[in-house]
């Protein structure tokens, strides 16, 4: 578990049915944008700005907002060295950005200070408050839902994780798409070498699958060159035995493949006897048909 403190949850310890749930569901799924857009908010090097229109009495009561992206700096550094912002960046077209800005627009935090002189903000819980009318709407929300108090709650706990120093932390394993902690942060730059994280039940799968795809591959590598040897075969004094014959120039052309399939240097001939089926198909399927050359031909 992450050490995050923060107001109480109006949505957990309500009896209407499903509201717990619902605020589990919105937290996922911010959770999971913040993930697909690697662990960050918005594009690297970049600020979020927002111009509103209103309202206008007697027409509007509520303030239209833009939100758009600006490089970083913009406004206090000079324009030639700034770097525009990094449109193939994931979280460039994310929503995520904008409901981040739309909350903290809305629910500015109070900040404090102890007898220490340490400054610190406090986050009121969005239950008391009156709903706001959001500037983007994620896709598994709907303009009702998306004035709830379970997506609010949602919203600020997804922010205080953030900013809990922890968040690089929390990850989801590839395997059963649960959350879990790491128990170190990556280093910057650090990416993951194959498919990507695992959590401690599902640690070492990756190393499975990609023993058991070296292990197919070359069984399917013996299997064609016994193919090929068993439609090459023909008897003679010399090798009156078609599973002996063909497991002699198995082992001379698969030697590799034979140590990572079996751990062993050579087969015997009932590896060939407990295959003659793919075998003996696959064989079939290298002869060419009669006619064929003609047909083509022609």
């Amino acid at each position: 578990m992450l050490p995050v403190p923060g107001p109480p949850l109006a949505s957990l310890y309500t009896t209407e049915e499903g509201k717990a749930e619902l605020f589990r569901t919105y937290l996922r799924g911010l959770f999971d944008e913040w993930l697909r857009c690697g662990k960050k908010v918005m594009p690297t090097e970049s600020n979020a700005w927002a111009s509103g229109i209103g309202p206008v009495p007697p027409y509007s009561t509520e303030t239209t907002w833009t939100v758009f992206l600006v490089p970083e700096g913009l406004g206090t550094r000079p324009r030639e060295s700034l770097k525009p912002v990094d449109e193939s960046d994931p979280a460039f077209d994310s929503w995520l950005w904008k409901v981040y800005w739309d909350y903290l627009w809305h629910r500015k935090p109070t900040i404090w200070f102890d007898s220490r002189g340490e400054v610190f903000f406090q986050y009121m819980s969005p239950a008391n408050e009156n709903p706001i009318k959001p500037v983007t709407i994620p896709p598994f929300l709907n303009a009702e839902s998306a004035r709830s108090t379970a997506w609010a709650e949602a919203v600020l706990w997804f922010i205080l994780v953030l900013n809990s120093g922890h968040a690089q932390l929390l990850d989801r394993c590839v395997h059963c798409q649960r959350y879990f902690v790491r128990q170190r942060e990556m280093k910057e730059g650090q990416l993951y070498k194959r498919n990507g994280p695992s959590c401690g039940t599902c640690k070492g799968l990756d190393s499975n699958a990609r023993t058991q795809t070296a292990r197919d591959k070359a069984k399917d590598r013996m299997l064609d060159v016994a193919a090929e040897e068993w439609g090459n075969w023909k008897h003679s004094h010399r090798t009156p035995d078609r599973y002996k014959a063909v497991m002699h120039r198995v082992n001379e052309r698969c030697r590799n493949e034979i140590h990572v399939t079996t751990r062993k240097h050579r087969i015997e001939a009932r590896w060939v006897k407990r295959n003659e089926r793919e075998i003996t198909l696959r064989a079939e399927q290298r002869i060419e048909p009669k006619g064929a050359n003609q047909n083509a031909k022609s």
